[in-house]
Order: structure tokens, then sequence, then C-alpha cells
């Protein structure tokens, strides 16, 4: 695709210059901008200006906050009185680095965005407040949802990155019409919605499980008790007739197809889990399974909590996967420490992740629907790596709504209608036990309204690693 070049002159700390410049190349990549920096004397026309304050006059001005460049020196949380909210269309976006004011001034020959856009985004991409939390985040303590802005101001479904690169492509469009924007998506299709599941069992169901849950004689008048048991006898009869512990996994590739959707799995190869259920990649008659399936299709790793905390833990897992595609990585729990997981992630030699979400609740956890690189604040440069957010969950759905389908079903339209307004990204994970339509019958039923809304709705129903192609060539 031909990319508009667009020349941006920074006058900003030079500590702070390559924070800069990686905000703007993420927003550019997202509207298929070429960004070109200036920071002297130039005969090139100028489309931009971001930095200390001027009386130069440029088409375009963005409003820079000279004390970011300190304040990213330190590492502390920006304080949350201070965080504003701008109204933009019909929601209220918060910025960080702003006064209060209008959004936009107009003069005879510029357009001046009076927010700090630039400084704002590159704190919710790099997910400083979580690397600023006094809390340590571990393998056994991950981040606490409810310490975040996004908790605190209710955006948590709302990717303030998002409308930042709107404003900024809507200022970009008044001042230069020959700026013509081309579809984000392949094909002219409206948005992107970005389909993959967690294997947590390939078979949930095993002949142990069963006699353990209609042995078991504990609180036997509990209602969850007696659901669970004729669940277990259910599935101990079917068993006579469907013999196949794959037969889940077969009718998700099954449906996929049918709706011209593809999608990508997250395998466990760990093999010690307290769970048996769980080491089902040492298992020889599953493994022959899993190969049949999807040795054509997007198999990734589902990581151990330890193997997204120290390299050390990550070769073994990944090895296991040789053969298959590997290209993406998963934390399990989706706990894990940014700057940790990304390192370790980059020396792995992945080529993308999808674990930037939040365990409690759907949303952005790093501010932004599309895939983005996250940014190694140690050497103050991006990782290696796209980053493909994860934005909604089957297991926080269900802990948000408190497993009322109803509810669910609301909530995924809404936030369809809005990816389908704002040409957004949504992706979507699906356990394959929540597919079973015995144990769950009204989740199982949700994620195919989910794909039959997206589709007629001309999303583009991918998988990850096609998503990720597709990105990189942008």
């Amino acid at each position: 695709m031909e990319q508009k070049q667009l020349n941006i002159f920074l006058n900003v700390d030079e500590r702070y210059s390559g924070k800069t410049k990686y905000v703007f190349n993420t927003l550019c990549r997202v509207l298929g901008l070429k960004p070109r920096f200036f920071t002297g004397l130039t005969s090139e026309v100028i489309h931009l200006y971001y930095g200390k304050r001027t009386e130069d006059i440029y088409p375009v001005h963005i409003y820079h906050d000279p004390g970011a460049a300190d304040f990213f020196e330190k590492k502390e949380i920006y304080p949350i009185e201070q965080v504003s909210l701008m109204k933009y269309q019909d929601e209220y976006v918060p910025v960080l680095f702003s006064k209060q004011g209008e959004l936009i001034r107009y003069t005879s020959n510029s357009i001046r965005l009076r927010k700090d856009i630039i400084s704002s985004a590159f704190y919710f991409l790099s997910c400083w407040q979580e690397y600023a939390s006094s809390a340590e985040i571990s393998p056994q303590s991950q981040y606490d949802y409810y310490k975040s802005f996004q908790y605190s101001f209710g955006f948590t479904d709302i990717p303030p990155v998002d409308r930042y690169c709107e404003i900024l492509a809507n200022m970009l469009k008044k001042a230069f019409p020959e700026f013509v924007f081309s579809s984000i998506w392949p094909e002219g299709k409206k948005y992107a919605i970005s389909l993959s599941h967690n294997v947590e069992f390939w078979n949930v169901w095993t002949e142990n499980f069963i006699a353990k849950i209609t042995q078991e004689k504990n609180n036997p008048f509990h209602e969850s008790y007696w659901q669970v048991f004729w669940k277990a006898i259910i599935h101990k009869y079917s068993r006579k007739i469907f013999k196949d512990p794959a037969k889940l996994i077969k009718l998700i590739i099954r449906r996929e197809k049918i709706l011209k959707a593809s999608s990508s799995f997250f395998l466990l190869t760990k093999s010690d889990f307290p769970d048996e259920r769980r080491n089902y990649f040492k298992n020889e008659q599953y493994f022959k399974q899993i190969v049949q399936l999807l040795k054509d299709g997007s198999v990734n790793l589902q990581g151990s909590k330890e193997a997204g905390f120290q390299y050390h833990f990550l070769p073994e897992e990944l090895q296991k996967l040789e053969g298959f595609s590997a290209n993406g990585f998963r934390v399990r729990y989706l706990n894990f420490n940014y700057q940790n997981l990304f390192s370790v992630l980059e020396q792995g030699a992945i080529k993308y992740d999808s674990s930037v979400g939040f365990d409690e609740k759907i949303g952005f956890r790093a501010g932004i629907s599309y895939p983005f690189q996250p940014y190694n604040l140690k050497e103050d440069r991006p990782f290696n790596i796209l980053e493909i957010p994860l934005i909604a969950m089957d297991l926080a759905m269900q802990k948000q709504v408190d497993f009322n389908y109803r509810k669910a079903k609301r909530k995924f339209a809404q936030l369809l209608d809005k990816s389908k307004k704002h040409r957004s990204h949504f992706s979507v994970c699906w356990h394959t036990h929540l597919s079973d339509p015995i144990d769950y019958p009204g989740w199982s039923k949700l994620y195919w309204q989910i794909l039959k809304r997206g589709r007629s709705q001309n999303a583009w129903l991918c998988s990850l690693d096609k998503l990720y192609n597709y990105w990189q060539n942008r």
C-alpha cells in the first residue's frame, strides 16, 4: 500500500525524542501514513508541529507539556486528580499532561489541538501505570485492575489511543484535503475481529474426572454439585456414542469455515499441572489428534506464568510446538510484568503476543485496540514484537456480568457496533471447553452470535497469524 508522507517538526527535549517518535509511528501505522521527522531548518513542507510553544505558524499544532520529559524520567503514577476528560463525539475520553478547556482551536492559517495526546498515548501504550505501581507484579501476584485509571474513570471499554488517532486524522483531513485515508482493513472490510481459542483442556470429561464427580459425596445438597453431577452422567453415556474427545475442536473449525472465519489456537505444553486434564500435550493419543487437526492452522503457545517472567522457562515450552506455526504467545491468566514479558519474548524470537488484556474485565489494558509495538523503557526503544491486544475474553465477560447471558449478549453487541463505527479492531478469546453445548449452552451459542453479527457488519473475521501478517505489511 502506498503511504502518504507526513512531515513532523519535533521541538521536544532530546530525552523525550524517542518516546515521541514511537507514538507518532504507532498512530501513523494505523492511518497508513509514513512519518518523517525534522528538528531543524528544512525546505520541506511541514504538515504538523509538536513541541514547546512557538510563534511560528504550521498547518497543524499539537500541544506539548514540557514537563512530560521530566515525568517519564521518574517512576511514578500520574496524579489521578490531574487527569482531564475531553468530550469527543459521544464519549468522554481521558487525557493526561493537558489543561482543562476546549479541544481544538482554529485560526486563519492553522488548527491547534490543545491536548497533549502524544504524551497521553505513551502513558497508555507503555502501561506506565503498571510499571510505576508500588505493588509487586510477579507470577504469583498480577496487576490489580481495580487500581487502574480504566477502573477509576470507568473507561475500560473505551480505547483512548484509538480516539487520539481519529482526532489526528480529522485534523489532517481538514488541513490537507489531499490526504486521502484508505480503508484500514483489507478488501474494504469495516473493521476486524481477530479470533483465538485457549485450549485449557483437550478432553474435559476424562473417565477419571467423571468417576471422581459421580462418586463424590461431599455436600450433595448443594445446587452446583447436582448440576455438575448430572453433566458428568450425561457425558458418561454420550461417550459411548461420541468417543472422540476432539469433537469440540472439530466443531469449532467446521463452523468457522462455514462463516468464512479463521482463528488461532493457544496450546498448553507444560505437563506438570495439578489438574491432569491440562497435561494433554504429553498424551500420545491427544497429540496425534492435535497434529491432525491443527498442523496447517494457526497454533501458538499459551505459556506458563513463569515463562512470561523468565526466559529460562520459555524454550522448553516453545520447543514442543516445533512443526506448528507457533508465531504467537499468550501468558496464562494474563498475569505478566510488561517489561519482563516482552524482554523474554523478544529474546525467544516470538513474532507477536496477545496477553495485554484484563483478566477481570473486557476492555483495553493499553488503551488501544489496534496492533502495536510495546516499548522498552530500559533501552528507550520499541520492542521487536507486535502486540495484538486481547480485548474480550469469555471468562472475563462471565465475571463482569456475573454469568448473565443476556447482559453479555447486549455488551458484546454494543462493543461490536462501536468497533464498526470507529473502524477498529476487536479481539475475542473463547476457551474451547466453553463451546460445549451441554456444559455451557448459552455461552457456546454466544460465540457464534458474535461471529454472525460481525459478518453481517462486513467485519474481517481473522486468525491472529493473518492479522499479524497483514499489519506487518501495512
